[in-house]
């Protein structure tokens, strides 16, 4: 699937140094940084492979949902942003939230079935390592209890 490769495949660095550029440039030099430079770094940044960078691009988009201008591409981004950080139930509210604005809007079903695919498989894989995990510490314990007894059985032997 076409838009499962593209979430997860993270940004050039170059191009959000590039974009990080632009925007402290606009920053230092302007009253307050244009709507397209603010979305354009903080598209950048949450398709990043860092976590702290990913974290920044949803403030930043944030910021701009609470300026007044709710557009779709904003909200879109966070729910990407907190897919890539694996927080699923926050991503799915941001794709309701834009079926709410446009209930017909395809991009926005289609993000909510491969986050849920992903949170579903992710718990999978959760419970198979703890279940794993269960599995060797009650290993150990019955080694360890055969040895006890094994132990114990010598010593009465004597």
């Amino acid at each position: 699937n076409d838009l499962i490769e593209d979430l997860d495949t993270p940004c050039d660095d170059k191009d959000i140094l590039e974009h990080e550029t632009i925007f402290n440039e606009e920053l230092s030099s302007k009253p307050v940084v244009s709507t397209q430079t603010q979305f354009g770094y903080a598209y950048v940044l949450v398709k990043s492979r860092y976590d702290n960078d990913i974290r920044k691009g949803i403030r930043l988009l944030r910021e701009l949902c609470q300026s007044g201008v709710d557009q779709r591409d904003f909200v879109y981004f966070l729910a990407v942003g907190h897919y890539r950080l694996s927080e699923y139930n926050e991503a799915l509210k941001h794709c309701e939230r834009i079926l709410g604005m446009e209930p017909g809007n395809t991009q926005a079903k289609q993000l909510m079935e491969v986050i849920k695919r992903k949170r579903k498989k992710d718990a999978m894989i959760g419970a198979a390592v703890l279940g794993g995990g269960a599995v060797a510490v009650t290993g150990g314990l019955l080694v360890a209890g055969a040895v006890i007894a094994g132990g114990i059985a010598a010593l009465r032997r004597r």
